[in-house]
């Protein structure tokens, strides 16, 4: 008789061969996407351009086009049939592909390709008849001055804008073709187009309407480039070798899967896997140097943090090992080397165009982290030489300027990843010890300590050994509180612990690890205590809060107005999706089913919600009332929270862990039974490792296999059955494929490695099977959806018709082109969106009813570039101030929200409006007496097209005394990025692409451009 061993052998064995299937190819991911909804979709060209658009309908005014080093240059393509009433909502069946997008009408197929490596975008029309149509680009009003030129030679429209600066492209085409042959393709003059699209909206710039004949297989396309030959060259290789360009992306992709594809029983996770695969490698660009960009539309730079944390997931666990070592490299030349700075020895926060940005603390210690992890992978020791001079500096710079008596790293309230910062000071203020940044601060210590050992600097690491050691104990004091056995979010200045309960204790748990991989800041009962306090108060269903929803400045929805703007929200309760990866790998070895279920969710997430196939950067914490789903909200795709989705598979769920570098696998799959058999593949080294996971009646078989050779390598196995751990380790030289088989016993169990019984070691495992997500409490009570203490003008009151018989109060006409500042010599900010003239006040008037003031400003210039469509326009910031005659009480002169300016003492105000995305009026004691907050873009104040600002305020807010003068100042409008009403912009001494330039200071300066005097 064969053993029960033996048996569940042959079984494992039938169950590894049927479980080695083929992974799907790449058109077996496709969407079908339903033609009566639109859906929103996003992808990049791997250089510096992406297109961001829409499914079913016209794109949307606010970032949606085609941007290209941070420049939108198209706003959409329509195709407009001559005998056929135009618009994609006409589509019958609409599919996204991983690399084209297909929308079948009833007259032709029109296939959006996406096209890697060129600045164009290419469309093929596949009809079953000969079709006459006209193809017109919408491009954005930046490029109005383009003028075009029809090329008979190349058949095309040439233009070139003199408004980008030269390092932008500034030459554009517009073409069509056919398949085989030329198609009868001519231009149609600017003076017979509407300059409205199909819908009815804006079309953007003046352009061509190509109009083509016959047009049964025709390719259209829009070309950019630096250069004229450039165009030429792109477009010759469009018109004889159009499928190169076109498969440039489908190959790529293809390769993606080949190295780092994945095949579990539920194929829903395993098109989520492929599509967050497909749209992170999308974010890794060359747009500076190779980088990640931080998420899409808005993040399109490279933002440090964000990229170590992603660089894991993006291209370690992908096998991408030379870009990820030029990542790191690129960040750290760009390293602070001012030694007399508090930045020194700091990687910058963001690395745009042009500007580098040191303003985050845990930036720094989450590179040297990346470069650990790069090391671990890849198995490239030469690297720890290489970069351990830029350990070093930041090292120094970091003991030098912000190390306190504990061994803690100081930062300021907006250092950390919780940073946003509004017209008032930081949303969320952390300072200044933050716990992830201890934690972080922690491992840089130790990673620093190891790589200096390794290289011979025995005395740095012996002084470093003391910092980490002083940094430990302190930790277990200040941080962990006995009495509420939890930790403290941060502490404050003066050492007192911070009470909220935020998601940052979870670093606490996943980031510091010493040589046995266990964690040195707290003990196995404190790590408990964590995750319980994070399950009870931040973790959903479909993500973890920033904020418990017991706190009295908890946020649940991002977009509320206009009770809040949305930076209010942003880190005070809403979910930020890539937290959900630190926070499984913490969570699944206490409860794989929980861990798991917020795996899936991720997926479905992926999945259906928009952007269709990639992942957003946030959620909101609870449903609307009557939905039974969450929103999303903030950018469409995010590195961070796609990389951590990837990770989390690679890291936790298969359980591979390399370090090459100390030729170790670490070893502890926590795949629930629901999703065996797993395939799978990780490049690690210069291997690609084959996995093969099976369970046949409880028992498990895990096979792993180099393609060619792994080196000789020690396997730390940590393998999860039922209420123990089964610890071992055993050498495997990468040769020979490596099985491990756990079978289980009659009240034990059996480990077998390549067929041979292994000595293991059994340790408890802790199942906390009391832990539950958090029910959202849907209480619309709490103090944020009550609103502001002051009173909120309501849309009816803010944007009221002035009545014909209202008296004019005050007319006051200004001349053009003093928009110069207070020293004549004021420029603009460098971003061709700052049109010369928005900061030009030109006319100003002012009316009064017994019930309403009505204000009318009139500009040089105004631009809506559609960012937030609100208001109606953007970038232009003003403050009226108002002194009224005989009105008891304070008076000043000097005007807040950064202007830097004071107003004559004869203008010394009561009241001063100011007035940007809405307005609010303010008393001379700067206290806020009302606030009109657009909740939508049916009720405007302002009207680019016209050049105006115009909005009414109540009588009641202000006075209804005589009004005796008035100021009306003017600059650029800064609202942070987070909305509200927004601040004067700064102006140094040299213009950058998003502060003026011309004052007399690097900082301080006034922040007024023009300045209008109104007095009877």
């Amino acid at each position: 008789m064969k053993s029960c061993s033996a048996i569940m052998g042959m079984l494992l064995l039938s169950a590894f061969s049927a479980a080695q299937e083929r992974l799907p190819q790449l058109d077996e991911y496709a969407f079908s996407v339903s033609p009566r909804q639109s859906h929103q979709f996003v992808f990049t060209n791997k250089i510096a351009a992406f297109w961001f658009g829409e499914t079913q309908q016209e794109n949307l005014p606010a970032h949606q086009g085609y941007t290209i080093l941070e420049q939108r240059y198209l706003r959409d393509y329509e195709f407009l049939p001559q005998e056929t009433p135009p618009g994609r909502d006409r589509a019958e069946s609409i599919t996204l592909y991983p690399d084209r997008l297909e929308r079948r009408f009833p007259e032709f197929t029109e296939t959006f390709y996406f096209l890697d490596s060129l600045n164009a975008i290419l469309v093929k029309i596949s009809a079953k008849n000969p079709l006459d149509l006209r193809f017109r680009p919408r491009f954005d009003e930046v490029l109005s001055d383009l003028e075009w030129r029809w090329d008979e030679a190349q058949q095309a429209a040439i233009g070139k804008t003199n408004r980008l600066p030269a390092e932008k492209p500034c030459w554009a085409a517009v073409s069509a073709w056919g398949s085989p042959g030329d198609l009868a393709v001519a231009m149609e003059p600017a003076a017979t187009q509407s300059g409205k699209s199909a819908s009815g909206g804006n079309a953007g710039s003046s352009f061509p309407v190509l109009a083509a004949a016959g047009v049964q297989d025709g390719y259209f396309a829009v070309v950019f480039e630096f250069e004229r030959e450039g165009l030429a060259r792109t477009l010759e290789t469009f018109r004889h070798q159009t499928d190169l360009p076109a498969g440039r992306r489908r190959e790529r992709l293809e390769n993606l899967l080949s190295r780092a594809g994945l095949s579990v029983p539920e194929t829903a996770l395993n098109r989520a896997f492929a599509w967050a695969l497909f749209s992170l490698d999308d974010l890794v660009t060359r747009q500076r140097g190779e980088g990640i960009w931080a998420g899409l539309p808005w993040f399109n730079n490279y933002w440090g943090r964000d990229s170590f944390i992603s660089l894991p997931g993006a291209l370690l666990c992908t096998g991408q090992f030379e870009k990820a070592k030029e990542v790191l490299v690129s960040f750290s030349k760009f390293q602070n080397l001012d030694a007399n700075s508090p930045f020194y020895g700091r990687i910058p926060n963001r690395v745009m165009l042009n500007e580098i940005i040191y303003n985050t603390t845990d930036g720094t210690p989450w590179f040297v982290l990346a470069c650990e992890k790069y090391v671990q992978y890849s198995g490239d020791s030469d690297f720890i030489g290489e970069i351990f001079p830029v350990l070093k500096k930041a090292m120094d710079g970091a003991i030098k300027y912000h190390l306190d008596e504990y061994g803690f790293l100081t930062h300021a309230d907006a250092e950390t990843w919780m940073d946003a910062v509004g017209s008032e000071g930081p949303w969320s203020p952390r300072g200044n010890r933050a716990l992830e940044i201890q934690a972080l601060w922690r491992e840089q210590i130790r990673i620093s300590i190891d790589w200096a050992e390794r290289l011979g600097y025995k005395e740095w690491a012996e002084s470093w050994r003391l910092l980490e050691n002083r940094l430990r104990q302190n930790f277990k004091y200040y941080f962990w509180n006995r009495e509420k056995n939890r930790l403290a979010d941060h502490l404050n200045e003066d050492n007192s612990a911070d009470p909220q309960i935020r998601p940052n204790s979870v670093f606490a748990l996943t980031v510091p690890r010493n040589g046995a991989g266990e964690n040195p800041l707290l003990e196995p009962a404190q790590q408990e205590a964590v995750l319980r306090e994070l399950m009870g108060n931040l973790v959903y269903p479909w993500g973890v809060a920033s904020l418990a929803q017991s706190d009295s400045n908890f946020h649940p929805y991002h977009h509320y107005p206009p009770y809040y703007v949305p930076d209010a929200a942003y880190h005070n309760g809403i979910i930020w999706t890539w937290v959900s990866g630190p926070l499984i790998s913490a969570l699944l070895p206490y409860h794989t089913g929980l861990g798991v279920s917020l795996l899936k969710e991720a997926s479905r997430q992926i999945l259906e919600e928009d952007a269709i196939g990639s992942y957003s950067e946030l959620l909101e914490s609870w449903p609307r009332p009557g939905s039974e789903r969450v929103r999303t909200s903030g950018t469409v795709s995010q590195a961070w929270n796609l990389a951590e989705f990837i990770r989390n598979w690679h890291e936790d769920l298969l359980g591979i862990r390399p370090d090459l570098s100390r030729g170790q696998i670490r070893f502890s799959p926590l795949l629930p039974p629901e999703l065996f058999p797993a395939n799978f593949k990780i490049l690690i080294g210069g291997d690609v490792l084959t996995g093969n996971y099976i369970l046949v009646e409880g028992a498990r078989e895990f096979r792993l296999e180099g393609k060619r050779s792994l080196p000789d390598l020690t396997v730390q196995a940590r393998i999860p059955f039922e209420s123990n751990w089964i610890v071992f380790e055993t050498p495997w030289n990468g040769v020979q494929p490596l099985s491990i088989k756990v079978l289980p016993q009659k009240n034990t169990f059996k480990v077998l490695i390549n067929e041979t019984a292994a000595d293991v070691t059994v340790e408890p495992r802790k199942i906390l099977t009391d832990l539950a997500f958090v029910t959202p409490a849907m209480n619309d009570s709490i103090p944020a959806l009550r609103g502001p203490q002051y009173q909120l003008i309501s849309s009816e009151d803010a944007t009221r018709a002035r009545g014909r018989m209202a008296p004019l109060i005050f007319d006051v006409k200004d001349r053009a082109h003093d928009d110069k500042g207070s020293n004549g010599k004021y420029t603009y900010p460098t971003n061709p969106n700052f049109k010369k003239g928005i900061f030009d006040g030109r006319r100003v008037r002012i009316w009064k009813d017994e019930q309403f003031y009505y204000f009318e400003i009139d500009y040089q210039e105004l631009v809506d570039p559609g960012w937030k469509p609100e208001p109606g326009y953007q970038l232009t910031y003003t403050a009226i101030t108002l002194n009224f005659e005989k009105l008891v009480g304070v008076r000043r002169s000097k005007v807040g929200m950064n202007a830097n300016y004071s107003v004559p003492m004869e203008y010394a105000y009561n009241f001063v409006i100011y007035v940007g995305n809405g307005y609010r009026v303010v008393d001379a004691k700067g206290e806020t007496i009302a606030e009109y907050r657009p909740a939508d873009s049916a009720h405007p104040i302002g009207f680019a097209k016209e050049k105006k600002v115009r909005f009414s305020a109540p009588v009641k807010y202000l006075s209804d005394k005589h009004l005796r003068n008035a100021v009306v100042l003017i600059g650029g409008q800064d609202d942070h990025g987070g909305g509200g009403i927004g601040e004067f912009r700064e102006v140094r001494r040299t213009a950058g692409e998003w502060n003026g330039g011309g004052g007399e200071l690097e900082s301080g300066n006034s922040n007024v451009y023009d300045e209008i005097y109104l007095r009877r």
